[in-house]
């Protein structure tokens, strides 16, 4: 059984950072719940990251669906200066681990690097780890929450939601 489990929230890790990739946003809004949040937080020190995304400055905090929902609208319309032209990514998700489950949530966290290339920044590599609250629902598992640590306290240039 708990092969199985496994097998199922690797395949849906790769999964995401293949949609990403391919920039496919409708299907990988899909694996998010409604009430989901995207959280990377910020580095409040050399070795302290945020921990409570309500009362501490983050790099991206997002509650709910919807608000994937609108940032993926300006992502694709062309309305976030910052990302135009969209950059081409390549996401490596690996060291995948089960931390928990129940009958409703499975906890899990996978490392992670991303190769970002466009003609103004050129490439840049970002990594970290992924954090993850998943949702058992009739068909699968959805992300209800995914916290994502970037091991870099200074962004040079832009990050977005389908770069890390």
């Amino acid at each position: 059984m708990e092969t199985k489990l496994y097998e199922q929230v690797r395949d849906l890790l790769y999964l995401e950072a293949d949609l990403l990739d391919r920039q496919r946003w409708d299907e990988w809004l899909a694996l998010y719940t409604d009430d989901c949040v995207y959280w990377v937080p910020a580095w409040l020190s050399e070795d302290e990251l945020g921990d409570d995304p309500e009362m501490q400055i983050n790099m991206i905090y997002i509650v709910g669906k919807p608000g994937l929902a609108a940032r993926l609208l300006r992502i694709s319309s062309g309305q976030a200066y910052a990302e135009a032209p969209l950059s081409r990514t390549s996401h490596l998700v690996d060291t995948v681990r089960l931390l928990d489950s129940d009958d409703e949530i499975v906890s899990a966290s996978a490392k992670w690097m991303t190769l970002s290339t466009d003609a103004r920044m050129g490439k840049q590599i970002r990594g970290g780890w992924y954090e993850y609250a998943l949702c058992r629902d009739g068909e699968g598992l959805r992300i209800a929450r995914k916290k994502i640590v970037l091991l870099e306290d200074v962004i040079d240039g832009a990050i977005d939601i389908y770069q890390i």
